[in-house]
């Protein structure tokens, strides 16, 4: 280490990163740097960790990177002087940061001390053979300073100087962390001039806007892979790939999702449609080539019956894959089309596409999101595989059902699958809890379940599915008896007696064992008039709700069994009865 002795003491500490500022200097420790006889002062330098090598992958070895739950980044720290006498004059530092793999928090316990000015901080860290870089410039004051700094991994060749890394390119990434918070796992693959793919872990509170680039000058392929987990979600765009690298010249990059294009070829009758599909090569790349690719696609709507058909897919010029073939009897509609890809030398299925499409004379062209299954991909969230038989109530297995998350994204078609039976269907869901249904929308008939799975585990499920239980109110469902006038929607029963009394009785019967909750009300318009009563009952069994005049409540919640008689009612106790009722927000939720 080589500087000069300060005149004013100015104290660079480095304490605690990421997720706080702060922490304590304890001028004992032996990892204070010093080169002058002033009082101590605590200063950070506050680090953001932006991403870390988890894995290297070539086209024969799979290394992942020896990481533990907590990391030693070692290299070197510069500090040069910009401006006054001392301009130019670099000190270096031998330093030591300590990554916490899993909450990117980052931290060191070296203290210095320098002049007061400003200053370019370069620091380089080394830890396996991946570099990391940051770079800050600050004014520094006689006292305290918090510098704030970024460490971004460096991609291409290695650096043996700290006092370069200002003048490195940046390769920015055209996304941040609010793009990034969709995805529970992100990581990105850099792959440069074809040779092994680094994938990174991203820090999801800050995002990888860029990395540092050290590249020789000229052209150069550089691609990149979005990784939710193991699962690949987007790529960089073809185009941008070939990059022209100039020193200290920035690159900027796009990424897209991966999709396959669909275009339909159908007269405005109908009949035998003409379908091209358009498949990206990461996925034939994946189960090691074309010949190695089983692919199925499934189309059912409530006016076209399930259609399944085998994909052969011949490469295109440019680079992409392509199949074509022949629907039948196809008709404009509502759509449901699910395509599935299997690895035929190991079984396993790498890819899916599934989504509901409105296909019609002016529609005929879409795009499926693929979600690719990379099996080099080492990641602490492992996948569950859970299999799900669709059945009819009389135990017929049931093809051209539609499997659908809590967020209505379609997840599989039974029967499109190259295994099982014709009301089979398999998927491959994260760890956690997972809302499904199946619905075969021929007839609207479905079933709705709750899963939780494991890493690695397999999970079996019957699915049964049978007429939908109205939620709301329908009026066909309930009967009517009385005087008092009424009006239905698909939440509100609302009942009304201008004067005379009486009431009225709404009754159905209910279908599953399950809650019926609703709010209620009733305003007496008769002077002084207590006994009206607004009440419900099951099974004949009455509970009042109010006999006291105008009154309302909220939240009332009843369980009920399948085939119970839930009757609400209103009753007005004498002639001069006159009164408006309601029974507002009704919702049923089977068990």
């Amino acid at each position: 280490m080589k500087y000069n002795p300060a005149k004013t003491g100015c104290l660079i500490g480095i304490t605690s990163l990421l997720a706080a500022c702060g922490g304590a200097d304890d001028s004992n420790s032996p990892d204070n740097l010093r080169n002058s006889g002033n009082s101590d002062t605590s200063v950070s330098l506050n680090y953001d960790v932006s991403a870390f090598l988890a894995q290297s992958i070539s086209e024969n070895t799979i290394s992942a990177a020896d990481f533990t739950a907590d990391q030693v980044l070692r290299g070197e720290l510069a500090a040069t002087t910009i401006g006054g006498e001392n301009d130019g004059q670099t000190e270096t530092f031998a330093w030591t940061i300590y990554l916490d793999e899993d909450t990117f928090e980052a931290s060191s316990n070296a203290t210095l001390t320098l002049e007061p000015g400003n200053y370019d901080f370069e620091l380089l860290m080394t830890k396996g053979d991946q570099q990391y870089a940051g770079y800050a410039n600050q004014n520094l004051v006689d006292g305290e300073n918090d510098v704030a700094m970024t460490i971004r991994p460096i991609i291409g060749d290695a650096i043996d100087d700290v006092t370069i890394i200002d003048r490195l390119a940046y390769f920015k990434f055209q996304y941040d962390a609010a793009e990034l918070a969709a995805l529970t796992a992100p990581g990105i693959g850099i792959q440069v001039d074809a040779g092994i793919e680094q994938v990174f872990n991203i820090n999801t509170q800050t995002g990888l806007s860029n990395t540092f680039v050290n590249l020789p000058v000229g052209q150069h392929t550089l691609a990149l892979k979005l990784y939710d987990a193991s699962v690949q979600v987007g790529k960089s765009v073809t185009a941008q790939e070939s990059q022209y690298i100039s020193y200290g010249a920035d690159l900027t990059m796009d990424i897209v999702p991966l999709y396959s294009e669909m275009q339909f070829l159908l007269t405005e009758n109908g009949g035998d449609a003409n379908l091209s599909v358009t498949l990206p090569a990461e996925v034939v790349n994946e189960v090691g080539g074309v010949a190695n690719l089983t692919a199925t696609l499934a189309l059912i709507s409530p006016k076209n019956p399930l259609q399944e058909s085998a994909l052969f897919f011949i490469e295109q010029p440019d680079g992409s894959y392509q199949a074509d073939l022949v629907l039948t009897d196809l008709q404009y509609d509502e759509v449901t089309l699910s395509m599935t890809f299997t690895d035929s030398s190991t079984s396993d299925q790498v890819a899916s596409c599934s989504n509901l499409w409105t296909l019609n004379n002016q529609n005929q062209a879409f795009n499926c999101d693929i979600t690719l299954i990379r099996r080099a991909v080492v990641n602490g969230n492992i996948l569950a595989v859970v299999g799900i038989n669709v059945e009819n109530e009389l135990g017929q297995p049931v093809a051209g059902a539609v499997i659908t998350d809590a967020a209505g994204n379609t997840l599989a078609v039974t029967g499109s699958g190259t295994y099982g039976t014709s009301g089979y269907a398999k998927l491959y869901l994260r760890a956690g809890t997972h809302e499904l249904t199946a619905t075969d929308v021929t007839n609207g008939q479905l079933n709705e379940t709750s899963v939780t799975v494991a890493p690695l585990e397999v999970e079996n499920l019957i699915m049964v599915l049978a007429d939908p239980v109205p939620s709301g109110l329908t009026p066909s469902d309930w009967t009517f008896d009385g005087v008092a006038g009424y009006s239905m929607t698909d939440t509100a029963l609302n009942i009304s007696v201008g004067g005379g009394g009486g009431g009225l009785n709404a009754t159905t019967t209910i279908a599953q064992d399950g809650v019926v909750t609703f709010d209620w009300s009733i305003t007496v318009y008769s002077a002084g008039q207590y006994g009206d009563r607004i009440s419900y009952a099951v099974n004949g069994a009455q509970v009042n709700l109010s006999t006291a005049g105008t009154a309302s409540g909220t939240g009332v919640s009843i369980p009920v069994s399948a085939g119970d008689q839930l009757m609400l009612s209103t009753w007005g106790t004498t002639q001069s009865s006159s009164y408006a009722a309601s029974f507002s927000n009704y919702t049923f939720v089977a068990n």
